[in-house]
């Protein structure tokens, strides 16, 4: 059985990375892909998603604490439009 994340998480992570301020590297593609289905399925699920989920999230996804404001706001803004 594997864990993959499914490529549309990359395709959040591309557009992502088009809209911060703080490039994405290489390495924070995986981590980011993985941290965007974790909330996205939460999302989809009605589940609430307070901060302190997010910043567990994070830290299982291996996302840095400065990046969680931001993805936040960008999916706010990404599921207005």
């Amino acid at each position: 059985m594997t864990n993959e994340v499914p490529l549309k998480f990359y395709d959040i992570v591309d557009e992502y990375s088009t809209e911060t301020e703080k490039p994405v590297s290489e390495a924070e593609r995986d981590p980011l892909a993985r941290y965007f289905q974790a909330l996205v399925t939460r999302l989809m699920n009605n589940e609430e998603i307070s901060e302190e989920t997010q910043s567990e999230l994070a830290r299982e996804a291996g996302i840095a604490d400065s990046r969680i404001d931001d993805i936040a706001n960008f999916l706010n803004q990404w599921g207005n439009e």
